[in-house]
This record gives C-alpha cells, sequence and structure tokens, in this order.
C-alpha cells in the first residue's frame, strides 16, 4: 500500500487524536511495516488508510467525542489558572515570620553548618559573603521552607514562588540590613 495513503500514529496525534480515540474508533490498522529504528525487537508500525480516518472524523460519534476532548482541555487550563491563581494569593497573604537580633557572629556560625541554608547536593567550597548571610538567614531564620512547600515545583509555582521569594527577602533585609546589597560591597 502507498505510504502516501497513510497516517501513522504520530501523524494522527498531530491531528488531534489520543491514543484512546485510535483504539476505540480505529481498533485496527490498514496496514503495518517494520520499524526501522527497532528492526529486531521493536513492534510493527501501524498505518491506517487516510480516506478511513477522514470518514471516521465526520461521524457523530467522534465529533462528539472531540468537542469532548476540546471540553476537558478546556477545564484542565482553567484549573491549572485556578491553581497557580490560589497558589499566588496563599503567598501574597501568607504571614512570614523572622527570628531578629541574631548577631553576625550567631548568623555566621548557623551558616558554616549548614553551608548557607544549602541543605542539599554537594555545596562546594564555603564563602562567608552578604547573599550566603541572606540565604542562611531565609532558609534558617524564617518560614520561608515551611511555605516553599506549599507551593508546586515546576512553571505551576513559578509565579507563587516569585511572590514568597520578593516578601522574604525584602523581611530579610528590613531584619538585617547589615547584609543588603551586592557582595561586591563586602
Amino acid at each position: 500500500m502507498d505510504r502516501k495513503l497513510l497516517f501513522s500514529i504520530s501523524e494522527l496525534k498531530e491531528r488531534g487524536w489520543t491514543t484512546t480515540a485510535i483504539t476505540k474508533y480505529l481498533p485496527e490498522p490498514d496496514d503495518t511495516r517494520p520499524n526501522p529504528h527497532y528492526s529486531q525487537a521493536g513492534a510493527p508500525m501501524k498505518f491506517w488508510l487516510k480516506s478511513r480516518v477522514y470518514r471516521v472524523e465526520k461521524t457523530k460519534r467522534f465529533l462528539a467525542w472531540r468537542a469532548g476532548t476540546e471540553n476537558r482541555k478546556a477545564a484542565a487550563r482553567e484549573a491549572v489558572m485556578t491553581r497557580i491563581f490560589r497558589m499566588e494569593e496563599g503567598m501574597e497573604s501568607a504571614e512570614i515570620t523572622i527570628q531578629r537580633g541574631w548577631t553576625d557572629e550567631q548568623i555566621y556560625e548557623i551558616a558554616v553548618r549548614t553551608h548557607g541554608g544549602n541543605f542539599m547536593g554537594d555545596p562546594g567550597e564555603f564563602h562567608w559573603s552578604k547573599r550566603t548571610a541572606r540565604n542562611c538567614i531565609r532558609h534558617n531564620l524564617t518560614n520561608y521552607e515551611r511555605l516553599w512547600k506549599q507551593i508546586n515545583r515546576g512553571e505551576t509555582g513559578e509565579s507563587a514562588y516569585q511572590i514568597l521569594r520578593e516578601r522574604v527577602d525584602e523581611l530579610v533585609d528590613e531584619a538585617y540590613p547589615q547584609f543588603q546589597g551586592d557582595d561586591e560591597d563586602d
């Protein structure tokens, strides 16, 4: 059968099909061919006649499925936006606390013990700086870590994290002004 007359799985998916829809509306392929990338162990590639796919795509059942898919996608996007908004709102209204009155020497000691608040991975060589002090204060003397756990990692939590980080950093600068500014000022 001429390949120009066929759709592959990836081509169907480019048209908006899902694996579930292919299984439901096109259960048997019209052609199969050896997989050129996995010729020894791979399953054969499946193909469907374009004419058959076009016919199925015009049926009421398929059109209803596709409309439902669009509705589900829209609902999922709306749910993500709601989650993002709630995380942002939560970080804007969260009570941020800080332990005040620690001396520079005490902060330095905590920074040495926690490597500036870097509890994960290989922190490398310790270097005392304003930045190290701010990181130490943020991670050890505020409720930043607890609040951060309330935010999703990745894109959905990005803006909420920025809100949290800015608010915590403003409080750190206010409570410990000696550590404000660039490290070049050291």
